[in-house]
């Protein structure tokens, strides 16, 4: 209701705290999608304020991670999602030890999670990658590029500045 009652004057930017606080997932949805709709259609800026990282993942195009009371990084959300410069692939094999050993030698930087292949490349390192697995006879079973999430991104943000990173912040 309240929300209804701010659009009635037609404003071009709308200040909201916490505004899926207290709703069910049905109604976090639909507050989403009207929102998305009035920034969209009607021109409206929506800054929304919330420590829900996953629901920002889902309801802004941009985001500001704000540490100590300053911005200390701003994220386009569309953008992270294509920028794949320091994603984990994450590949199932049939010979873990030799599938590290190989991705070692080509200088990539690679562990074991979970009795899975963890590789630190670009999105588009990926194909190079298999073909050294492939070569060397090692049997893929499944290959998933896992991308930065935005609480990833918010503790990568924080911890930099409270490691020395910024001495003001």
């Amino acid at each position: 209701m309240g929300l209804a009652l701010t659009l009635l004057h037609s404003p071009k930017l709308l200040i909201l705290d916490e505004p899926t606080n207290g709703l069910d997932p049905a109604g976090i949805k639909h507050l989403r999608d009207i929102l998305k709709n009035i920034s969209r259609k009607d021109k409206v800026a929506v800054f929304v304020s919330s420590h829900i990282l996953t629901e920002m993942e889902l309801m802004c195009d941009k985001v500001a991670v704000i540490n100590k009371g300053k911005i200390v990084k701003v994220e386009e959300i569309g953008e992270k999602q294509e920028n794949h410069s320091e994603e984990q692939t994450i590949i199932s094999v049939d010979n873990i030890k030799k599938a590290e050993e190989k991705l070692k030698e080509k200088k990539y930087e690679v562990s074991i999670i979970e009795e899975k292949l963890s590789v630190k490349s670009s999105y588009e390192k990926i194909p190079e990658i298999i073909k050294i697995l492939v070569n060397e006879n090692i049997l893929i079973y499944n290959v998933v590029q896992k991308e930065k999430s935005l609480e990833d991104i918010f503790f990568q943000a924080t911890e930099k500045k409270e490691k020395g990173g910024d001495k003001n912040a």
